[in-house]
């Protein structure tokens, strides 16, 4: 329950519906949004209000931004108890506290009245890191560096790239796939080089993420803009809801693994020594460069580039691309991120099957941790790989999706596309985005399903799932049937219309010309394109052209 509002049916009598305010924002507005109703419905003063109406209104406004289940019962008796105002009141009062869509304490949604407390060292210490990583850029690629530091830091990004996204994500985050010890080693390795806290950390705020996403309960709730969900969520304190869904994580697996554990106990050494002191040491050691280009170039750009294509994924990932398989969800499928960030950047499929090891539906180029998977699969160093079903996947395409799917959308939904200034009409292009945003989501308490045991029956009974795909297909093709011959009808008409067009003198002049041509005295001609009337049927139909002749001669009377 928000400490803004929030809206509860009551029952007043046997059929009568009205609403109760309980704002704990401050005293008087809960006191007023209690007493302010219309005299006739109260035989007491409005202004009169019980001791335990005034002790709630304290405590309300002395508490954090949530309420416990006996608060929130206390409070719904006590203004239960009063006479209540009517609804245009309640809606006058909901715009006063500032909150549009009331959240019932069984639900968890986006509260835009929320005012966020900066921390200034990050903001500073993320200024200074990317100052240094533009630094680094320079250094690498105007050549004042040795080429050989420039190739190993592309190395490094790679290494330390599908550590979060092979070790991170796909790994322990979602339990996608299995892996052998000396692998899980190496990958834990792999992501304390990219230095995006420890993994514990990591995975406990992505797991939430995919829980509640886009709510307030997400760390990087892409509700609140592109600028936050990129960078802002790690400049500012973390919302309550954050805080509070946080430790409802189930994190037991992880917390029985004693190579995580360590890692979380000593990451500040580890990171220190794997992923400042190693990559900084070896070019200066092993081909001489200098030590502050290697320090700029290998530890500062990499940093950078590495932190900014993982941003990508809960930003642009989140914004700009389409939605095939959940048009409610704010995440897309975005081919660019998809490059930048080695596979991650289908994440509309990924939110809809976050249990999928491929993070999407087929492995393509442009998911190379999924390759990297199957690769070491045919060793034997990843076993058990999980997947969605294809009837899961056509089930959830035709119910929920966008209708840009490649096979099982229309073409309507294939074209249902924007991109800056019209051009680069293609995927690849970083501002390609579908015409359908969703609406901010409310969730119920428990969230998005992780695992596929926590999806409904009927979302993964191969039965059940077979079908209604075959039902959501009839359908489907009964209206791209009419949709084709309402097209048929239209293109019929288009070229008659044309047709008729062709056949009428296109302007006053052309009509003059053949009136002309036929010996018409030119007087009359004049007075008939003074009195020429043309009207417009409609902005690409047929031009009707009326003409109010003058009384003419006798020769053009003869005509």
């Amino acid at each position: 329950l928000w400490r803004s509002s929030l809206t509860h049916t009551h029952t007043m009598g046997a059929d009568s519906l009205t609403k109760t305010i309980l704002c704990a924002k401050t005293p008087e507005l809960i006191e007023t949004a209690i007493a302010d109703r219309k005299p006739e419905q109260s035989q007491t003063d409005p202004k009169q209000h019980s001791p335990q109406q005034q002790q709630l209104a304290a405590e309300l406004s002395q508490s954090d931004s949530t309420l416990s289940g006996a608060q929130f019962e206390k409070a719904l008796q006590t203004c239960s108890s009063s006479s209540l105002v009517q609804e245009a009141e309640v809606d006058r009062k909901l715009k006063e506290i500032g909150s549009a869509t009331p959240i019932l304490p069984s639900e968890i949604g986006t509260d835009f009245n929320f005012k966020r407390e900066i921390v200034w060292k990050n903001v500073v210490g993320f200024l200074l890191l990317h100052i240094c990583g533009w630094v680094g850029l320079h250094l690498a690629f105007w050549r004042y560096c040795d080429y050989r530091t420039t190739l190993y830091t592309m190395w490094l990004m790679y290494a330390s790239g599908q550590g979060v996204t092979m070790g991170a994500h796909r790994l322990w985050s979602h339990r996608a796939f299995k892996a052998k010890l000396w692998l899980r080693i190496i990958l834990l390795w792999m992501h304390t080089l990219a230095g995006q806290n420890c993994l514990y950390v990591w995975v406990r705020d992505h797991r939430q993420h995919h829980k509640f996403s886009d709510t307030d309960a997400d760390p990087h709730n892409a509700n609140r803009g592109f600028f936050f969900s990129h960078i802002g969520w790690l400049l500012s304190r973390k919302h309550p809801k954050v805080i509070e869904y946080g430790k409802k994580i189930d994190m037991s697996d992880l917390e029985a693994d004693p190579l995580i554990m360590f890692q979380k106990d000593h990451y500040k050494l580890l990171y220190t020594i794997f992923a400042l002191f190693g990559p900084t040491a070896i070019p200066v050691y092993c081909w001489g460069e200098n030590m502050w280009y290697a320090l700029f170039v290998a530890f500062f750009f990499r940093t950078v580039l590495s932190l900014n294509a993982t941003w990508s994924v809960n930003s642009a990932a989140h914004m700009f691309g389409t939605r095939p398989y959940d048009k409610t969800m704010w995440p897309v499928e975005n081919m660019f991120v998809s490059f930048v960030a080695v596979g991650e950047g289908w994440h509309n499929y990924h939110h809809a099957f976050p249990w999928d090891y491929r993070a999407s539906e087929y492995g393509t180029p442009l998911n190379l941790t999924g390759t990297l998977i199957d690769l070491l699969a045919k060793f034997g160093a990843v076993y058990d790989r999980k997947t969605a079903t294809p009837n899961m996947v056509k089930n959830r395409v035709m119910r929920t999706g966008d209708k840009s799917h490649h096979t099982y959308g229309t073409d309507e939904g294939r074209s249902a596309f924007t991109t800056l200034w019209n051009i680069w009409k293609h995927p690849s292009n970083p501002t390609y985005n579908s015409i359908h945003t969703p609406k901010p989501k409310i969730l119920q308490s428990d969230g998005y399903a992780l695992i596929p045991d926590e999806l409904k029956q009927s979302e993964r009974d191969e039965d059940i799932l077979s079908k209604e795909n075959e039902e959501l297909m009839r359908r489907q093709q009964e209206e791209e049937s009419r949709t084709t011959e309402a097209n048929q009808i239209y293109n019929k008409l288009s070229k008659y219309i044309k047709e008729q067009q062709h056949s009428v003198p296109e302007t006053v002049d052309d009509l003059l010309l053949q009136q002309s041509n036929n010996n018409v005295d030119k007087t009359a001609l004049m007075q008939g394109k003074a009195a020429l009337n043309v009207v417009d049927c409609n902005d690409n139909a047929l031009v009707k052209r009326k003409v109010i002749a003058a009384p003419v001669s006798s020769a053009s009377s003869n005509h």
